[in-house]
């Protein structure tokens, strides 16, 4: 992880400082929701590169939980999985061993840049798409008098969402979204939502997590 591989070396900054703001002033459990999820580097020179490995995915979950995969070039797996602690600038990894390990990193929505090197957060296929609703209900929905939904799940973590009523008025968010186990959190500017999902073949179930809403969204693409 120490090895500089010179080929994957992107020299950006990359920021969000609304969207991270809008995500730390309304999660009080963790406050470093873009750093959750499945981070992969892949080896674009396996078969002539000096670099033993084809794959590294590397872990977080909001319970301060990590894990390190990496595929080798026999296609065996190594993994190292523990605790860990973030904070504006750095990741430690390992916390409850002997040598943790110290990592300096910029991080966006969908790339984290550790000690120099470029990590992309990958989507579940199945997860991106265009998705419009069948049904809705809920008292929260009904009270607002939303009789259509659309959401857009793009495969880069953005994403935008449409709601209307029967008489054509829209309401309108875009912004950036993550993904951890079931929940979906739609980060967009003063705002966020959080809801719980279920994914079965090309249908979409959201259920609010701090709203009475229930949603059931067929794909469109």
């Amino acid at each position: 992880m120490h090895r500089a591989f010179n080929a994957f070396f992107i020299s950006i900054v990359l920021t969000l400082v609304s969207f991270s703001s809008a995500a730390e002033n309304n999660r009080n459990t963790f406050d470093y929701p873009f750093l959750l999820g499945d981070w992969y580097l892949l080896n674009p020179n396996v078969d002539n590169g000096n670099d033993d490995f084809r794959t590294i995915r590397l872990s977080f979950t909001s319970n301060f939980d990590f894990l390190i995969q990496i595929q080798k070039r026999d296609y065996s797996v190594d993994q190292w999985s523990g605790s860990y602690s973030v904070g504006d600038e750095a990741i430690v990894l390992g916390l409850n061993t002997d040598v943790p390990q110290y990592y300096e990193y910029k991080i966006s929505h969908n790339r984290l840049l550790l000690n120099g090197i470029t990590f992309y957060k990958l989507l579940n296929k199945e997860m991106a798409g265009i998705w419009t609703s069948e049904s809705l209900s809920g008292e929260d929905l009904l009270a607002s008098n939303v009789s259509k939904m659309d959401l857009v799940l793009q495969p880069d973590f953005v994403f935008l969402f449409r709601s209307s009523n029967d008489s054509g008025a829209q309401s309108v968010h875009h912004g950036v979204y993550y993904i951890e186990n079931d929940q979906l959190i739609l980060l967009y500017e003063n705002g966020e939502h959080e809801s719980t999902f279920t994914l079965q073949d090309d249908q979409l179930t959201l259920e609010g997590e701090e709203s009475d809403m229930f949603a059931v969204l067929n794909r469109v693409k």
